[in-house]
């Protein structure tokens, strides 16, 4: 079986990307939200998700071509992370931090039951996702947990003791866990076929009507005119950083990873309300929460650079094509499956045809950057044969490249014949 060990800059990129929207989030923890905790949370989940959808609109009319197109699994997944991870999971969470906030419950409480998120999101990436990650993840992304829970509670003595499983903020905590952890498989899927700015307005569009359609018949929305001035340009900073801001960029990064390595590496928060804490309140780490640091800067570092192995295996028919691979001496095979779970790209896979093994190159993506057409379409190496009409299997073994827009054919051509360069080195076993 193929192992690609090589790290890429993209994958780095989009754990970064992923650790500064956790930064935001807990600027918004720390200094925002607790200046809205009179308010209902429905309204204020309402009024964060409006604002950031006029921020970010202009991308559902750039995209709109290739939203419309998406197949009915892509909008059930946008409609799940709407529902789930903008709506429920956010007022949930809300509800959760305004009892403690109030008094009414510890605020370890809150983030403890909250942190069962990565248990949410590993199970059902494993199941939903098919992400099969090696075994040292599952060791750094439990390091990362633990070293948060100390990095967080060390400070206060933290004990399990201190939370109130029976206080109404237990439950609120562990529904928003559910809701985050399963958006972010949801989430992914999205992302891996939608530019992800495109993903992230769809997202506010979808929770403002749904936050809409609760609060009208309940008589909430009256309760903006309590809302003050200074409250109101929180809220714009809300939606540049926390809300909008936060969402635009977690996006662009969980792309590049995996769903798995996503949530885990969202307990970056812990650790930057910590930093924050240190500059803003002179605040020092104890040694226990000094060695936690460490641990778990350790484990955002190792995940961040684990390969994910994500099995892909389908069965599809060959269909008839516009033949312009063959106008160029590269004679493919369109194939009729066209919803995968992966990330649009070039990709080097083994198609079997006839019960015999090929490698080959596989493009999976529009046919053109600014068409909103996917096609799914073989290469396969050393094979002339028509199968038009019969069914092939494929793996695959690793991507090669992102879809490019080419100016001309010669281009085309020089890219083909790299991607059978990196396609020849491929050792392949059964």
């Amino acid at each position: 079986m193929f192992r690609n060990n090589k790290i890429s800059s993209g994958t780095l990129l989009g754990a970064l990307a992923i650790m500064l929207a956790a930064l935001l989030w807990s600027i918004d923890g720390l200094f925002l939200r607790p200046r809205f905790y009179i308010l209902a949370p429905e309204l204020l989940v309402f009024w964060e998700h409006f604002l950031g959808l006029a921020v970010l609109s202009p991308f559902l009319f750039i995209f709109w071509p290739k939203i419309k197109a998406m197949s009915r699994k892509s909008w059930m997944a946008i409609l799940w992370v709407s529902l789930f991870g903008g709506l429920i999971g956010t007022i949930f969470i809300t509800k959760a931090f305004f009892a403690a906030f109030a008094g009414e419950v510890s605020f370890a409480t809150v983030v403890i039951l909250q942190k069962l998120q990565p248990i949410f999101a590993l199970l059902l990436a494993r199941v939903i996702l098919k992400e099969k990650l090696p075994r040292q993840f599952y060791f750094w992304a439990l390091l990362a947990i633990v070293a948060s829970y100390f990095l967080a509670f060390a400070q206060n003595g933290f004990s399990w003791q201190a939370i109130d499983w029976l206080h109404n903020a237990a439950g609120f905590a562990i529904i928003a866990a559910f809701a985050f952890g399963s958006s972010t498989v949801f989430g992914k899927r999205i992302a891996n076929h939608l530019d992800y700015r495109a993903v992230a307005a769809l997202r506010f569009a979808f929770t403002s009507l749904l936050a809409l359609l609760l609060i009208l018949p309940t008589g909430v929305i009256a309760e903006t005119s309590m809302i003050s001035s200074s409250q109101w340009w929180f809220l714009v900073l809300i939606v540049l950083t926390s809300g909008a801001g936060a969402m635009f960029i977690y996006y662009f990064g969980l792309r590049r990873v995996s769903a798995s390595a996503a949530t885990i590496l969202e307990l970056f928060w812990p650790f930057s309300a910590i930093v924050l804490d240190y500059f803003f309140n002179h605040n020092y780490l104890n040694l226990i929460q000094s060695i936690a640091f460490v641990l778990l800067l350790i484990a955002f570092i190792k995940i961040s650079l684990l390969k994910r192995q994500q099995k892909v295996n389908f069965s599809a028919r060959v269909i008839k094509g516009q033949g312009k691979g063959k106008s160029l001496g590269f004679a493919t095979a369109n194939l009729d499956k066209v919803d995968l779970d992966i990330t649009h790209g070039i990709y080097a896979v083994v198609i079997t045809v006839r019960g015999q093994e090929y490698l080959g190159l596989m493009h999976f993506g529009y046919k053109d950057v600014f068409k909103a057409e996917v096609s799914l379409e073989v290469l396969i190496k050393d094979f002339a044969s028509d199968i038009y009409g019969e069914d092939v299997f494929v793996k695959v073994l690793k991507k090669i490249r992102e879809v490019k827009k080419f100016d001309n054919p010669e281009e085309l051509v020089t890219a083909i014949n790299s991607d059978l360069d990196v396609l020849s080195k491929i050792k392949y076993k059964n």
